[in-house]
């Protein structure tokens, strides 16, 4: 890390993070958000359909300070509001850990600086009378303190699985569950291949071969890893076709961390890992 970017970031602890204790803490906290646990027995026991929002996608809403996956767009950020305020019972919305708490994350300070600093969009963003999940249900691994979380969810997901042809919608770069055995039980998986930058771009031919697959391969599943994009198709392919559509996010990465019983973030071959230069 360049010198100048270390002393950014202790300058912005300095300023954000009292901000947050302070001022938005309290705000954050009016949320009802599951556990992580809680999530993935609703999505394996009740078979809903999950969209999910992290930081990123609360950037992408206020068009701040996001530059990976996508382009901002006054259309995304339209979008990924739509969904947020969403009340369809088939599709629950998932929200932060760190909104719940971010003491049991491994980067507490990060996330306390980022709420801090943007607190006055984020924390007004969500309806604190709206239950939401956890998103952290598909990185239950390297930002956990408590890795044995991960166990639970990578089970349960994987026997969710079982027996089901799953449509697999993900970047050109992403291999989600090639090299290892986080997709195993299924049935047959039909891979539907996206851009893995700016996929919104794209979205109509997106959403469009997606249904074509689900209805010409009987699809019992589909499966989403492809940024804020993942984030509004759950919810369009849910409402359009009756299918459990799961914004899946890093889960493969994590998965294969998990394996590998790695303690920092580490590229794996052959996959995308935007988190590692």
């Amino acid at each position: 890390m360049k010198f100048s970017t270390f002393l950014s970031k202790a300058i912005n602890d300095i300023i954000y993070i009292p901000i947050y204790q302070l001022v938005y803490k309290k705000k954050y906290l009016k949320f009802n958000i599951a556990k992580i646990e809680e999530t993935i027995d609703a999505v394996a026991d009740k078979n809903i359909s999950i969209s999910r929002f992290g930081d990123g996608e609360f950037k992408w809403i206020h068009m701040t300070e996001q530059n990976s996956y996508e382009i901002e767009s006054p259309k995304l950020s339209k979008r990924l509001l739509e969904v947020l305020n969403s009340t369809d019972p088939m599709v629950r919305i998932c929200l932060p850990q760190a909104f719940r708490d971010p003491k049991i994350l491994t980067a507490t300070k990060y996330w306390e600086r980022e709420m801090g600093k943007y607190g006055s969009k984020w924390s007004n963003d969500p309806n604190p009378e709206h239950y939401y999940l956890n998103t952290s249900v598909t990185r239950p691994y390297m930002d956990l303190i408590d890795k044995s979380v991960a166990t639970y969810v990578f089970n349960r997901f994987k026997k969710h699985l079982q027996d089901k042809n799953v449509l697999m919608i993900e970047g050109d770069q992403t291999n989600f569950g090639k090299e290892n055995d986080l997709l195993s039980n299924s049935r047959k998986i039909t891979r539907l291949i996206c851009p893995s930058k700016n996929a919104f771009e794209n979205y109509n031919r997106i959403l469009e071969d997606a249904k074509v697959r689900i209805y010409e391969k009987q699809i019992d599943i589909v499966l989403v890893a492809l940024g804020p994009t993942a984030t509004i198709l759950a919810y369009d392919l849910t409402r359009l076709t009756g299918k459990q559509v799961l914004d899946v996010g890093h889960m493969d990465i994590e998965y294969s961390w998990y394996l590998n019983g790695d303690t920092k973030r580490v590229p794996v071959k052959g996959k995308a890992v935007n988190e590692v230069e």
